[in-house]
């Protein structure tokens, strides 16, 4: 005899806003459901199985996951726990420990000596004074970042994509990361955010990133994105300002101090106003 779990529902069967995604495992089905109640896991049951069947709800935020069978009759739907199964639990277990493993290692930022055995012919990148202005620099420390990540959660994340299915792992691993790459030669970083994973055709998983435009800083202060530095301001620590100076001048801007000729070697600096006309240069103040 059936025993139900709670008593018969009517349910509304819109879909809800936040987080959902289903995966077909055999005759079971997967949803998502991250820092739900129980009655939210129940009904989201419920949602994907209106008309009956298995459903695994999984929540990696509170590192859980409940079984239900669905049975629709004369328009209501009944429903009641069922053993979770083993292979769905550990595919939970590792999606979780990939999602530990990944802010471990982070820890809101990487050092750039960690990822050069991976930037292959950028390898002599060290500021991200050039990393704002070069795409292809952004392009190497993307990849750089995702065989970096990989290498330390392939294993796990393999495994929880066989169990669960990439899709679904994606969705459960809400890793909402920003990793801030940083170059101790001079201080400065640049951002990317993480994006999930991928699974080629070998089957083989990446962890996938992407650059966070305007968001390289020196000494807080923001770097410009484009080699021409039309309309870019500055203002903070002078050595920080130095050093973004330095930089329009390897980009070929004309530079100038409070209205004169820039002089050689090191000066303090407040801030840097650039015209918002082409070719027409920048002008720093003492």
């Amino acid at each position: 005899m059936k025993k139900l779990f709670s008593t018969v529902v009517a349910v509304s069967f819109a879909v809800s806003s936040t987080l959902l995604s289903s995966f077909s495992f055999a005759s079971d089905m997967i949803a998502v459901c991250n820092a739900c109640s129980e009655q939210q896991m129940q009904n989201r049951a419920i949602q994907y199985a209106p008309n009956g069947g298995k459903v695994h709800v999984i929540d990696i935020h509170n590192n859980k996951v409940s079984a239900y069978q669905t049975e629709r009759e004369e328009g209501l739907v009944m429903y009641w726990a069922i053993p979770v199964k083993e292979s769905i639990r550990a595919g939970v277990t590792h999606v979780r420990n990939a999602k530990n493993t990944i802010e471990d290692l982070a820890q809101g930022s990487v050092n750039i000596e960690h990822l050069r055995p991976f930037l292959g012919a950028y390898s002599d990148i060290n500021t991200a004074h050039t990393v704002a202005k070069y795409a292809p620099q952004k392009a190497a420390i993307k990849t750089a970042l995702s065989d970096y990540f990989t290498g330390n959660i392939a294993g796990a994340i393999t495994s929880a994509s066989v169990s669960l299915g990439t899709a679904i792992v994606n969705q459960a691993l809400t890793v909402n990361l920003a990793v801030n790459v940083h170059f101790p030669s001079d201080g400065t970083t640049y951002a990317f955010m993480f994006k999930g994973i991928i699974k080629n055709l070998n089957g083989d998983v990446s962890v996938m990133f992407e650059p966070i435009i305007d968001s390289g800083r020196d000494k807080g202060i923001r770097l410009h994105e484009s080699h021409n530095y039309t309309g870019y301001r500055a203002r903070g620590a002078s050595d920080a300002l130095q050093r973004i100076l330095n930089h329009m001048l390897a980009s070929g801007v004309a530079v100038t101090l409070n209205g004169n000729p820039l002089p050689t070697g090191t000066v303090t600096i407040t801030d840097v106003v650039c015209s918002n006309e082409p070719g027409k240069g920048c002008n720093a103040t003492e």
